[in-house]
């Protein structure tokens, strides 16, 4: 086997194993930060460093309001504020939104500290919340 060769190959494995590992970072664990809650609650931390973007999943057990919005900080222990996104009108808009059925949300731009707040608006009925960090 001559040395040009060898280099070569020794490139294209580093390469696929590069990406490979890059494959497994798209995609994040999924968590649920609230679980059959009835009225309204702030999550714990979500840990988004190394994504930009956070898929969150709100499963209703019937007929009911809620409203989910993000809060996001910089650091871990700084202080949590909501976070806003560009609509399309071109201004900026809170990244929250209302639903009375299950959906599933894609927040992008995030920060690496992320909390969800889920605000019961009408209705008794429960809410479990999902959410899986992810790179778009």
């Amino acid at each position: 086997m001559n040395t040009e060769y060898a280099q070569e190959k020794i490139k294209r494995q580093v390469f696929k194993m590069a990406m490979m590992e890059i494959d497994s970072m798209y995609k994040g664990n999924v968590t649920t930060v609230h679980s059959a809650i009835t009225a309204t609650a702030t999550s714990v931390i979500v840990d988004c460093t190394g994504y930009n973007a956070l898929l969150v999943e709100f499963v209703i057990s019937g007929a009911a309001n809620w409203t989910v919005s993000l809060t996001g900080s910089l650091t871990r222990g700084g202080t949590y504020g909501s976070l806003y996104e560009l609509a399309n009108t071109g201004s900026m808009a809170a990244m929250s939104y209302q639903l009375n059925s299950n959906r599933v949300f894609l927040f992008k731009g995030i920060p690496d500290w992320v909390k969800v707040v889920a605000t019961e608006d009408a209705g008794a009925e429960t809410v479990t919340v999902r959410v899986q960090p992810l790179n778009v």
